[in-house]
């Protein structure tokens, strides 16, 4: 009998403290989805938690390791709750890929226009109660349906590949390696939150040189 298939699961939301939220409001989410998804008994596949996409205790670049969390996971899960810009970056990150993802959120946060086409699982801001186990039990169906539907049709359901055959997306683009092509983003995340793009005719940045500028190493103050 063939052993069943490791399947990864990462996490993407929240970290700091929001107000109106409990402190580890989005920790006990987390936790709570972990233990749940590791509890599946299913002989075709072998869940694995592997935390917070974000968690890089011991490494030397953190936007690298992100991205390459978000890249190599097989399930990604983002709670977009408080609409937090740095989970939605990474949703936007995860979105483009044709892996799959699930959205939850709570109860209180209001779906931005861009997203309400979405599937999204919502549970009581409260965590408390029959409808947070409620949530629980339908994120648990909805888990199970989704990667079975996703292994079974190769990634066909996913909300990139809705764009395949169009003018907008060529599936067979040449692609480069995925190290490189994980560096050449790393370096323009960097470089917009360095704003090394000044007014100092000195600066060598200053020639608006994008290619160069994202291809090169950034220094760091």
């Amino acid at each position: 009998m063939n052993s069943p298939k490791e399947v990864s699961v990462s996490f993407v939301r929240p970290i700091d403290p929001k107000d109106g939220y409990n402190p580890e409001h989005f920790e006990y989410i987390e936790k709570k989805l972990s233990k749940e998804i590791e509890d599946i008994e299913n002989s075709s596949y072998s869940f694995v938690c592997n935390g917070l996409v974000s968690d890089s205790t011991g490494v030397s670049s953190i936007t690298r390791t992100i991205i390459k969390k978000i890249f190599n996971a097989d399930i990604v899960i983002v709670d977009i709750s408080t609409l937090n810009p740095n989970v939605m970056f990474e949703l936007g990150l995860r979105l483009s890929l044709p892996k799959m993802t699930i959205i939850i959120k709570d109860d209180e946060t209001t779906l931005p226009f861009d997203i309400k086409d979405f599937y999204i699982l919502s549970y009581p801001h409260s965590l408390s109660g029959i409808d947070l186990d409620k949530f629980v039990s339908d994120f648990k169906v909805r888990f199970v349906k989704t990667w079975t539907d996703f292994d079974a049709t190769d990634g066909e359901n996913t909300f990139i590949h809705s764009f395949y055959g169009s003018n907008l997306i060529n599936p067979e683009i040449n692609t480069q390696n995925l190290n490189e092509a994980i560096d050449k983003l790393g370096n323009i995340i960097d470089l917009m939150q360095h704003k090394y793009i000044a007014y100092d005719p000195r600066d060598r940045w200053d020639s608006f040189d994008f290619e160069h500028d994202v291809s090169s190493p950034i220094p760091l103050d």
